[in-house]
């Protein structure tokens, strides 16, 4: 019998999840929560939980496009965002569902994770059961993307520091910088997943490049005390209790090339390292050489995988 996701037991069905998925893509039932029905794009008549006799037998998370939260999606792209099966016909049956109802809709593409608040920046490589069941339903490969990590207990800035750059975690009277500075910058997801960050952490989430009072570079970063983990921080489960993630990070184009974005990188790494980070996750980055001069290594490879509905 196929349920909404209205009232689930989130512990129960992050046991579920725990119980199918490899351990360093374990998640708890606050984040899985998070991450679904707390979500403004996550679609309840798309997604579904399937029981029977009081047991979970598999359920499906499917986001609506991010369209209406920020400008650049593709209004008719799809995210599956998530999707956990004791047995492969489970999944089968509740992605036909899904392609079914996102058919009817007059949806394009189904994207394998990539949604607003996301778990998956793509198929992850050592899951290979997730991978051939994507595959055999049609998916195609894209491009690789992967997660770094490193300790950040022994840490020390490589990168100088630029004349005139100053760097510090932003507070409440630097918050219209910071939106002036998206608006410059990085108008799209960077700006809304940023900001939307800053209301539920607050601005300390934020360490920031300054000239004077003008913000020109961030890096949105987290620890073990945050309240609403985004990005690397979903995996937070696997990783030290005195867990921290860094990222996105950008500066301003006229800064780029100079050492800025260096400069900060390591100043913001610094800042968690002294707010009590020990092991530091970076997601969704092809750019392994820039972060692998401060230490971080390759923990996690992902595949994007993407499916074209049919018209």
């Amino acid at each position: 019998m196929k349920r909404s996701f209205k009232d689930a037991d989130f512990d129960r069905l992050a046991a579920f999840w725990n119980a199918c998925s490899p351990e360093k893509y374990w998640i708890d039932g606050e984040q899985l929560r998070l991450n679904t029905v707390d979500s403004p794009v996550f679609d309840w008549g798309a997604s579904c939980i399937e029981e029977a006799d009081g047991e979970i037998l598999g359920f499906v998370s499917i986001k609506k496009s991010a369209r209406s939260l920020y400008p650049g999606p593709d209004k008719d792209v799809a995210h599956l965002s998530c999707i956990a099966y004791c047995e492969a016909q489970y999944g089968l049956d509740l992605l036909t569902e899904v392609k079914s109802i996102l058919h009817n809709r007059g949806c394009s593409k189904l994207q394998f994770g990539q949604d607003s608040r996301h778990f998956f920046p793509g198929c992850p490589t050592d899951y290979p059961a997730l991978h051939n069941f994507l595959m055999v339903e049609g998916f195609s490969e894209g491009g690789e993307c992967v997660d770094l990590e490193r300790n950040l207990l022994d840490y020390k800035n490589p990168a100088p520091i630029p004349d005139g750059d100053e760097f510090r975690a932003l507070t409440e009277n630097d918050i219209p910088a910071l939106s002036d500075f998206f608006d410059r910058e990085f108008p799209y997801r960077w700006k809304y997943d940023t900001m939307t960050k800053v209301s539920i952490e607050g601005p300390s989430c934020v360490f920031a490049l300054f000239h004077g009072d003008r913000i020109d570079g961030f890096a949105l970063v987290q620890d073990f005390t945050n309240k609403a983990p985004i990005g690397g921080a979903v995996w937070h489960v696997s990783m030290a209790s005195t867990w921290g993630a860094l990222g996105a990070i950008g500066v301003a184009k006229d800064l780029r090339g100079k050492g800025s974005g260096n400069a900060l990188l390591g100043s913001a790494l610094e800042y968690l390292r002294d707010r009590g980070v020990e092991q530091c996750i970076i997601d969704w980055t092809g750019l392994v050489d820039f972060y692998g001069k401060h230490g971080f290594v390759p923990t996690r490879k992902y595949t994007s995988m993407s499916l074209q509905l049919d018209p």
